[in-house]
This record gives structure tokens, sequence and C-alpha cells, in this order.
């Protein structure tokens, strides 16, 4: 059961309308499952997807044609099917809860241009997959996680020049004294800051963030225009500045290289597993382009099975970023602050379930972050 600890600041109200929120969200997301996990099943049960591939094969030639339009056929009925999900929860449920302030058509605009994207992305790692397996058989593994690995590095890199602007547009921040300010810290913390901008999170949403986004040249800190807004001037400083603090020890490299060896484990379990289980459903090999559902479930599998691994890695640096960010502004009332708006206005759940926190949370609880604020002393 979930805590019944509760503090001050944090409207108790609101952390009733916040787990009713979350539940109707978590319902979504295991429909959204189990519809997936049927088709799959159905596709493997009745031989579906080899069906497919010998009408493909016996009209295409060419292996990596055969690969894109096997992908893309099974890439539109699964965002189709799963898509009244996506609305429901995107779009009808944060309407009701008042967060999203986009229309129908906005909704599905963006929608459209996820799809778009997510379909490029997914052709390009599918295409990966089919022709790396046939030509190293016994280390397609370990070639495989080493490129998921770098596709991973130079999309952080273009994240934030090339796929955010098609969503969000962002100006300068035009506060010259909370970029003085920002300047400063930066100064002193030896950083050098090359971009502070405000991002119309208000076009699509009353929620508010702030975040560092992209490596290297295409670093930069994003402040959320309805942070600016809708919350103090120290308010906002103790957000940026914890997101400087993940800047100034590299926390995105760290979590980059703690990922990478995870992905190298979770495809050498993959390769280690897959002869047993491909050989449940039929198949014989895992170059074989129909059994891409096996793929897809064992992958999925793991994915649930390492997910805390990945979360407590996050939530240690996040833990680091808060006491960089209370170290820097001495400011801890500003930070408890900002944690409890967050809760009251973004529905948060302040004191979640323990299990539930450790299995995938991000972030500590607003409880856990709020508590070390308190506790934290000047030095």
């Amino acid at each position: 059961m979930s805590s019944k600890r509760t503090h001050p600041l944090i409207d108790d109200e609101r952390q009733k309308v916040a787990r009713r929120y979350r539940n109707e969200n978590l319902r979504l997301s295991i429909g959204s499952l189990i519809i997936s996990a049927i088709l799959l099943a159905v596709i493997l049960l009745l031989d579906l997807s080899k069906g497919f591939v010998d009408f493909l094969s016996f009209h295409v030639s060419v292996r990596p044609l055969l690969v894109a339009l096997y992908f893309s056929a099974l890439y539109i009925v699964f965002s189709f099917i799963t898509l009244p999900f996506g609305y429901v929860e995107g779009y009808l449920i944060e309407h009701k809860y008042g967060f999203s302030t986009q229309n129908r058509r906005a909704w599905f605009t963006d929608w459209l241009k996820s799809f778009l994207i997510t379909y490029v992305i997914g052709l390009l790692v599918f295409e990966v997959i089919y022709l790396l397996i046939p030509v190293a058989p016994g280390l397609w593994w370990l070639w495989l996680s080493l490129i998921m690995v770098g596709f991973s590095v130079v999309l952080a890199n273009i994240f934030p020049v090339v796929i955010l602007p098609m969503f969000f547009k962002s100006s300068s921040v035009e506060d010259g004294e909370l970029k003085e300010q920002i300047t400063e810290l930066g100064r002193r913390t030896g950083i050098e800051v090359k971009g502070i901008f405000s991002i119309d999170l208000s076009s699509k949403t009353t929620k508010a963030n702030a975040a560092v986004v992209g490596l290297g040249n295409t670093k930069r800190i994003l402040i959320g225009d309805t942070l600016l807004s809708k919350y103090e001037k120290d308010e906002v400083l103790s957000a940026v500045t914890h997101e400087m603090v993940h800047y100034r020890e590299h926390h995105m490299w760290w979590l980059i290289l703690w990922q990478s060896l995870i992905t190298v484990l979770m495809f050498y379990v993959f390769f280690r597993i897959q002869p047993f289980v491909y050989g449940w459903f039929g198949f014989e090999h895992a170059s074989e382009i129909a059994a891409f559902p096996v793929f897809a479930i064992i992958f999925a599998v793991l994915s649930y099975i390492f997910k805390p691994i990945g979360a407590s890695l996050s939530r240690y640096y996040e833990r680091r970023a808060d006491r960089g960010a209370l170290a820097l502004t001495g400011n801890a009332e500003a930070f408890v602050r900002l944690i409890a708006k967050f809760c009251n206005e973004q529905l948060s759940i302040a004191f979640p379930n323990r299990i539930v926190e450790w299995y995938k949370y991000t972030h500590p609880s607003p409880g856990k972050r709020i508590s070390l604020a308190e506790r934290w002393e000047k030095p």
C-alpha cells in the first residue's frame, strides 16, 4: 500500500486526484500492452508473419526492400491499433485533469509527426538488425549493441536541433536578471553556458519543466515558459541549477555509459536464450524476418526485467543533482517549494509505494526530495 506520510506543503486532496490520474493512465498502458501482446500472439499462432514474408519474397528479391516492407506493414498495423489508447491517454485524460492546451487537430498533428519520426528511426534499426545478424551469426549481439549505443549518442546530439523544434518553438530567455544569475552560477562552477532558452510548453500543456538536452555543441538549457510564468524566480533557479549540475558532472555521459553496458548485457542474454524461444515458435534462426514478433517479445520481457537497474542509476544521478543544486543556490526553502508545487500542480504522487518507486521511478519520489532538502545544511 502507499505510504500515509504527508507534508504541510502537499495538498492532500490533490494527492487523491493524483492517484486517480495515475490509475487511469496505468489502466490505459496495461490495456495497450495486452492488445499488443494478443496481436503478436495471433500473428505467430496463425503463421501470419511467415505467410506475409512468403508473399513478399515471391514479389521482392532484394532483402533490404523486403525488410522495409515487412516493418512498414507491422508498424502501421500496431500504430493504428494502439492509437485509441494513445488518444484517450494523451488527449482525453490530459484534458480531463486540466493539463492539455491542445485541440484535437493539434494533438493529431503531433501524433502524426511522432508516427513519422518513429517510423524512420524504427526502420533504420530494423534494417540494421536483419542485415547484421546473417553476416555475424556468432557476434551479432555485440555488434548490434555497439551500433545501438552509437545511434543513441547521435540521436542525443540531433534531438535538440532537429527533432525538438518540430514540436516546440524556443527563444532566448528574456529575463536579464535570471540569465545573469544562471550565467554567474556557470562561472562559479566552471560551466560555459552556451544557451539558455525558453520553450513554449504552454502550446501543449500546463505542466512545467526544465532540462539540459543535447551533447557537446548541441547541449543547451531549456526552461518551459510555464515554469517561468507560474513559479517564483528562486524556484526557477533551483530547477535550472539542478540541470546545470547534470551538465557539470557529465551525468548524461555516465548514463549513456551505464545504459550501454546494460544494452550489451541484454543482447547477450537475448543471444543465449533466443535459440530455445525461437524454436518454441517454429523458427530456426534469429535472421528470419518472419520471427520478428518473437524478437519483440523477448526484447520486451528483458526490458521489463532490466528496467529497475536503469531506474536506480537514474535516481542516483538525480540525487547528486539535487544535492549539487542545494549547494550552489544555498536555498533549500525554494527547492522544497518547487517540488511541492510540482506535486500539487502536476499531480505527482509525493510518497508512492516503495516497490513501485524502486522499479520504475527515474527520479527520487517528491517526498524524498523534499526530505533531502529539509535535512540539508549549508557547508
